[in-house]
């Protein structure tokens, strides 16, 4: 199954790149504003972006549409959470850091 990666440039985790999986398997790293197709098997279950301790929530591949996945930092669009509630969403909220938008 082919799938098109987009993320976003985006301030916070400029300089890192975030990790996807494909049913726990590392597949590919995921670089700061870039956009590529990468291959899955086609039997994949779900799909989960990572980076350090913090993940986003898995999503089943049965609910993608297009073929097209959008990985970000799940508050980046507040600037008051980017400035003051990054370390505390990094250690309470570790599983919904990162968000995969379909």
């Amino acid at each position: 199954m082919k799938l098109w990666i987009y993320r976003p440039t985006q301030l916070l985790d400029a300089v890192r790149d975030y990790k996807l999986y494909a049913d726990g398997k590392f597949v590919t790293y995921v670089k700061r504003g870039k956009r590529f197709c990468v291959e899955v098997p086609d039997d994949t279950k779900t799909l989960q972006a990572k980076i350090s301790w913090c993940s986003s929530q898995p999503i089943h591949t049965k609910d993608l549409s297009h073929g097209a996945v959008t990985i970000k930092n799940a508050f980046s669009h507040n600037l008051f959470l980017v400035f003051f509630g990054s370390t505390f969403f990094a250690i309470f909220g570790r599983k919904h850091y990162l968000k995969l938008v379909i």
